[in-house]
């Protein structure tokens, strides 16, 4: 509506200065006009006409429209009057001035003038036909882009294109506002928990490192990771871990805004101190740290959080952190490297106890490179087999016949040499490579024991050792039992060994695979008996049918009677449940002496051998003694005893 105001009012205001225009061209014609009649000669069209034949009215518009020009009339004609005399007026013809003046000496100004105003007008027109095409065509993309946002805008009647366009703008701009906004938020932060993720986490400290910098300020990074979670996801399903993960992301949220440790995004609204990193894995910032301990405080606050009971429904769920803290510039000076070199710390906070806290040195940051260093050095040994099997023999305490060989992998480095078990094992768990290693393992002692088998120790069984993250990550029964029909080796000629804590740990799903494992014929050992604090009713009802006595119980028996009493008891124990008793790491005569005494019937150590080669062992075995082999399914090894040695011992130490 006020767009048509204004052109009407600018079309006025044009049409008001033409007729001014032509308006001023008549009145300077006319005046051109009785000037040149009043000094031409007499054909001008002059004529005398007397006063009295004059109307005595003059005609009072035209003589107010051509001002001081006086218009007289006469007879119903009317005159222009030139020259005033007494009696007479000298005159010209209105119409003869008109025509002879106006028409013929000035029309090529009033054609000019007609031009002049008429083809602005025109271009006007033209233009703002074109602008009223482009005014539409815009409203028409911006309709679409309102439907593309599923925006309705109010009907108002007599708008404008530049008022609809005006107004579909404003409704675009606020909608991409909010979608930008929403779209940095989805970017940004994790979708369970709220927190920001990762990659803004990284963003925002390498701007705050960048600050500290500038004013030579202290930083601290928290990397928290949660103690038992694998274990909740495992018993109560990922649903439960889900909810967990949400209530630590309250809590560390409710501990940042108490050490006022809290910076808001002000754009996507995010918490930029907090981050979840993936998993259970979690950090903090402290972008101030002003005192030293203000990052201990906080962890021992981020502790004691933790620890409180998890609440789900009808169950009460316990977990626990374990926090690593690298400071800024102390630890690192980079926002990956801060991370991690906490991350580093936490390992070291894991590997001391759990539940507790560590601050980064770089005594830490040695270990860390040996562990990355020997994880892809096992990798290329992966791929290129530079993995071995030795066998060490169990034997019967009575005749020292062997029950069976225990597979252990040897590791032997081109540069480096032998990498022990201790070294390597818990990087392959960690890493997940003991999957792959542990299925070399298993077919390898499975296809060497075939050939045993074959060879004639049908008696003798092979025994392999199961980490839990194997038992996670396997179909135990499926797995084992392919492994048996490639290697052609029955059942009942292998021995699984698992530690007693992963049966502490297994799921219910896990020991019914251990149970068809045993319905099938498969043996199944508890490895390390005594130090995973099982209870005597556990024992009763898992599906073992042999107990292995830790190296720790053997060591201190002769020297501490409490040891020896508790070896009493797992010897009865085992009678009484109908277990077969083996002692690890059984080193020294009287050390064999003594389990042999409490009833033990089988015996694991370097007194007896250490691991042998499969060469070593078809050499000892297969070679010697045939008939007794043909006879009984397997054969001798007797300990070789050092006499040089006080007390007949075997100075070598046990290394699994």
């Amino acid at each position: 509506m006020s767009g048509q105001l204004t052109r009407l009012i600018k079309f006025c205001l044009i049409l008001f200065a033409a007729l001014l225009c032509l308006y001023l061209i008549f009145i300077l014609s006319l005046t051109q006009g009785a000037a040149l009649s009043n000094q031409a000669p007499a054909n001008s069209g002059i004529v005398s006409i007397e006063k009295n034949q004059v109307n005595a009215n003059r005609p009072a518009l035209l003589s107010a429209l051509f001002m001081h020009h006086h218009i007289v009339s006469e007879s119903g004609r009317y005159y222009v009057v030139v020259n005033e005399f007494d009696t007479t007026y000298d005159v010209v013809p209105l119409r003869d001035m008109f025509s002879r003046m106006l028409l013929f000496s000035n029309i090529p100004l009033i054609l000019i003038i007609i031009l002049a105003i008429c083809l602005p007008i025109l271009f006007s027109r033209i233009n703002q036909r074109r602008v009223d095409h482009s005014m539409t065509a815009l409203n028409q993309q911006a309709q679409r882009l309102l439907n593309a946002f599923n925006i309705e805008l109010p009907q108002i009647e007599h708008q404008s294109n530049i008022a609809k366009l005006s107004h579909a703008l404003n409704a675009i701009n606020e909608q991409v506002s909010i979608y930008k906004r929403e779209t940095e938020t989805n970017i940004f932060q994790d979708k369970l928990t709220g927190l920001a993720d990762r990659h803004a986490y990284l963003a925002y400290l390498e701007q705050q490192l960048t600050i500290a910098e500038q004013e030579n300020k202290k930083q601290a990074l928290l990397f928290i990771d949660l103690d038992g979670f694998k274990q909740v996801n495992d018993s109560f399903g990922h649903s439960f871990g889900d909810e967990v993960l949400i209530q630590v992301a309250q809590r560390l949220s409710t501990v940042v805004r108490n050490h006022e440790l809290s910076n808001i995004n002000t754009t996507n609204h995010i918490e930029q101190s907090l981050s979840r990193l993936g998993g259970d894995e979690f950090s903090i910032f402290i972008g101030n740290l002003n005192q030293a301990s203000r990052a201990v405080e906080v962890a021992k606050n981020v502790l004691q959080e933790i620890e409180r009971d998890f609440v789900l429904g009808n169950k009460v769920i316990k977990i626990g952190a374990s926090i690593g803290i690298a400071i800024y510039p102390d630890s690192a000076s980079s926002p990956y490297a801060l991370l991690q070199m906490a991350d580093v710390a936490m390992y070291r906070a894991k590997t001391d106890g759990r539940g507790i806290f560590r601050v980064y040195s770089p005594e830490m940051g040695n270990k860390m490179r040996r562990y990355h260093y020997l994880l892809e050095e096992m990798r290329l040994a992966l791929g290129s087999n530079s993995f071995s099997l030795s066998f060490q023999p169990i034997v019967h305490v009575d005749d020292c016949s062997i029950d069976y060989f225990e597979s252990l992998v040897r590791w032997h480095h081109p540069i480096e040499g032998i990498i022990t078990p201790a070294e390597f094992i818990p990087i392959a768990e960690e890493s997940n490579l003991i999957l792959e290693l542990g299925d070399w393992i298993l077919f390898e002692a499975c296809r060497q024991m075939s050939a045993w088998y074959n060879a004639g120790m049908n008696k003798v069984k092979m025994s392999v050792n199961i980490s839990g993250v194997q038992l996670k990550h396997r179909q135990l029964h499926d797995w084992v039992m392919e492994t048996l029909s490639k290697t052609g080796l029955p059942p009942h000629a292998l021995m699984l060994e698992i530690t007693e804590s992963c049966f502490i740990e297994a799921s219910e799903e896990i020991i019914q695979q251990i149970e068809s494992l045993r319905a099938e014929g498969v043996i199944i050992a508890i490895d390390d008996f005594g130090t995973g604090f099982s209870s005597l009713c556990t024992l009763a009802e898992l599906p073992v049918d042999v107990i292995k006595i830790d190296k720790l119980f053997i060591d201190q028996a002769n020297e501490n009677q409490k040891y020896n009493k508790i070896l009493t008891s797992i010897s009865e124990l085992g009678r009484q449940l109908g277990l077969k008793v083996v002692a690890e790491g059984v080193e020294y005569a009287e050390q064999f002496e003594l389990v042999k005494r409490l009833g033990i019937q089988c015996v694991q150590g370097y007194l007896v051998s250490r691991p042998e080669t499969s060469r070593n062992v078809g050499t000892k075995v297969l070679k010697e003694n045939l008939n007794h082999i043909a006879a009984t399914g397997t054969n001798v090894w007797l300990p070789k005893v050092d006499e040089s040695t006080p007390n007949n011992t075997v100075p070598l130490r046990s290394i699994k």
